[in-house]
């Protein structure tokens, strides 16, 4: 199990470094302009003495769960989605499956092993982009709730890795490396699309429903309320139910 995972992080090094170099950038930009941004938002309310206004637009919490928590969720769900769904793909797609699938390893070790690879991978991101955006909080002197804001990042990546539960269970039934990257930008671009348009008017509404994007309330969790349990095991229930998916297509296909 541990030299399939190796293995796989070879494989996935590039992609690995550019995904953690560029979720981080664009947490830590966000971060660091916050408190200009805030403070003129917050004079800007209070010369319009508008006292009934939003938390959400004043705190750096608030901040968080906004643009920077789209930028998030949207990055780090096309990776999460693509290295699932390239996960078994790229073997064949490369000519590496006749020999990967010789080795004395079982495909249920093979696959799991690619598993365990991913999770660690995206895992470290969202810590490490967490930790960016709580370091840079701390230090422009804005930050005044780490557990929500922690909390927010974690509603990211579990959002993250029920989009990896729908590429692990497709993995399995694509040929090419190339289709299957073009459906897992396709999957992550028409839900984030039909996220915007959801929110332009109530007509639409019904779009959101079924949509990763809505899967948690960034803004309500960002004044405190916590994850949603729902949500959490909805997320986790779809990771588990595609992954099983993806290791049961593995075992009867055949390669």
């Amino acid at each position: 199990m541990n030299k399939m995972m190796r293995y796989e992080f070879n494989q996935n090094q590039r992609s690995f470094w550019i995904a953690l170099l560029v979720v981080g950038l664009l947490q830590a930009i966000p971060a660091a302009a916050s408190k200009s941004y805030l403070e003129s938002v917050k004079k800007k309310m209070q010369e319009e003495r508008l006292e009934n206004y939003s938390e959400n637009l004043t705190t750096f919490e608030g901040w968080v769960s906004g643009q920077p928590f789209t930028f998030f969720l949207l990055l780090l769900g096309f990776f999460s989605l693509s290295w699932a769904i390239g996960s078994i793909v790229k073997e064949r797609d490369r000519h590496t499956v006749e020999f990967l699938f010789t080795l004395p390893y079982s495909r249920t070790s093979i696959y799991w092993a690619k598993w365990l690879a991913h999770i660690y991978q995206v895992i470290v991101i969202a810590v490490v982009s967490t930790g960016i955006v709580l370091l840079i909080g701390r230090f422009i002197g804005m930050l005044n709730a780490p557990l929500a804001v922690t909390n927010v990042m974690l509603a990211g990546l579990l959002t993250s890795l029920a989009f990896m539960g729908i590429g692990f269970a497709l993995s399995p039934w694509l040929n090419s490396e190339r289709g299957a990257l073009s459906i897992g930008i396709g999957i992550v671009s028409i839900m984030f699309l039909l996220n915007i348009i959801s929110s332009l008017n109530d007509s639409f509404m019904w779009m959101a429903k079924a949509n990763l994007f809505n899967l948690f309330d960034a803004a309500a969790i960002s004044e405190g309320e916590g994850l949603p349990i729902t949500s959490v095991f909805g997320a986790l229930g779809l990771l588990a139910a595609g992954s099983c998916a993806g290791w049961a297509g593995i075992v009867q296909r055949d390669l």
